[in-house]
């Protein structure tokens, strides 16, 4: 328990705050590995006499590492690492130094012609100043009538409902979490859901509760035991595409999971931001909407830059949500909010995201073919693929050692809700490289890792 703080007399050296060497020492502990996820760390009391300091100091970093997701807390149970504990480590959006299929995004070159289109007439037809003042509440008249579209093209069922515009899902996940749930909540999810997830509830101090998963994600049986062993508030649910493991619901599923939530009077965000890619499928949040709220957003299936989330709600809510909004970033961006329209009104979004669908149907041959006999879990026009690792690979061990080849992907312990036992995969996202070229080069160094064994097992 106390074998992390090796050498903290040496960064004491060169940091003499104590407080400052402590969090540091923690901070650095969690990323070296030496502290992992789902470790228990010392009782505050424990720590601070065996370092000899006051109990508030230990206190205060305990708190800080909290609020920066590094840590939780347990009622009754101590403190632990989280199991996301930073999320740039899981999503590193900005690293260029490898190959990067450890963030899955759409291709921005597919909508470049369109974006330069709707800029043109921007400039030619509108005052830029008027995307530089302060929006009304919920946006304006016009971007209520193209969420509203936007959703009826989806098969959302919107009618009675509230829809409020924010920047982005994890924006809405956050709004939804401080306005439905309280501190120590519970919140279910998927047994390996999205990491952005857990770190909003690492921060925001709920309790995630990981359901069992099967090929088509949530399963029933497991939900509803959760429900009668818990005190469930919230359910977040990917029922298309989902991340990180890509399964999408049947109908049936999604009607199954419907019948819980109203059973047992929880809240469902319907998470659907991949629910494009499978628009046979109607929203799970049709199936509850007196006990749902659906969620997507324009960032997965057009450009990432389009930081526009659309967020249905029972109209109780909207008042609450529409004030969280303003809390927290006070509106959505004027300008962005613009582009949308124009894009969803001349009707190149639904263009935008036929093309990426299309895009990823490609790179999900190539893979196929390039990791055939490999153990793997994808959809046809998936944006990614979750990868089973053969023994005795490890997901942080395959991931180190493809990053050192230079390609990075996603280990599956990023997306542990709960501290379960270790999986061997990892994430692999195919459209995050801007040419097949590049990803069939990164994809080769995959199977070429899977066939050798680690170097401590050689």
């Amino acid at each position: 328990m106390l074998d992390w703080l090796n050498g903290f007399e040496q960064r004491l050296q060169q940091e003499p705050l104590i407080y400052k060497a402590l969090y540091q020492h923690l901070e650095n502990a969690i990323r070296q590995g030496a502290l992992r996820a789902g470790d228990r760390l010392p009782p505050q009391r424990m720590l601070a006499e065996h370092i000899g300091v006051a109990v508030a100091t230990v206190t205060r970093v305990y708190r800080q590492a909290e609020q920066q997701g590094l840590i939780y807390a347990k009622v009754g149970k101590g403190s632990f690492v989280s199991a996301s504990p930073l999320l740039p480590q899981a999503i590193r959006a900005q690293d260029y130094q490898c190959i990067n299929l450890s963030i899955i995004k759409p291709q921005v070159s597919v909508a470049e012609s369109q974006l330069e289109d709707q800029f043109k007439h921007l400039c030619e037809h509108s005052r830029l100043s008027d995307f530089m003042d302060y929006n009304p509440d919920g946006g304006s008249l016009t971007d209520q009538q193209t969420a509203r579209e936007w959703l009826s093209q989806h098969g959302v069922d919107t009618s009675d409902r509230a829809i409020s515009i924010c920047s982005g899902a994890q924006h809405g996940l956050m709004l939804l979490m401080s306005c439905v749930t309280q501190h120590a909540d519970c919140i279910a999810v998927e047994a390996f859901c999205y990491p952005g997830i857990i770190s909003l509830a690492n921060q925001l101090g709920r309790t995630l509760i990981g359901i069992n998963m099967d090929r088509q994600g949530i399963i029933p049986e497991s939900l509803e035991r959760a429900c009668q062993e818990h005190d469930i508030k919230m359910l977040i649910v990917v029922a298309s595409h989902q991340n990180p493991t890509g399964a999408v619901m049947s109908k049936a599923r999604r009607r199954a999971i419907a019948k819980i939530v109203k059973q047992y009077s929880i809240w469902l965000v319907d998470d659907d931001v991949y629910g494009f890619l499978s628009p046979e499928l109607p929203p799970i949040s049709n199936f509850a909407p007196e006990h749902s709220f659906y969620l997507t957003s324009l960032s997965k299936s057009m450009l990432p830059g389009l930081r526009v989330g659309y967020l249905v709600s029972p109209s109780s809510f909207r008042q609450r949500i529409d004030a969280e909004i303003r809390n927290s970033i006070w509106m959505p961006v004027p300008l962005t909010l613009a582009l949308a329209s124009r894009l969803i009104y001349s009707g190149q979004a639904l263009d935008i995201q036929q093309q990426q669908s299309q895009m990823a149907t490609a790179r999900q041959r190539l893979a196929k073919r390039l990791l055939a006999g490999c153990e793997y879990q994808a959809q046809s026009n998936s944006y990614h693929l979750w990868l089973t690792l053969p023994a005795p690979w490890s997901s942080d061990t395959f991931s180190t050692k493809l990053e050192q080849q230079g390609v990075l992907v996603s280990s599956a312990d990023y997306f542990c809700a709960e501290h379960q036992a270790k999986t061997a995969a990892v994430r692999i996202s195919l459209m995050a490289t801007k040419t097949e070229e590049e990803l069939g080069f990164a994809l080769k160094r995959v199977r070429q890792l899977l066939l050798q064994a680690p170097e401590s097992d050689r």
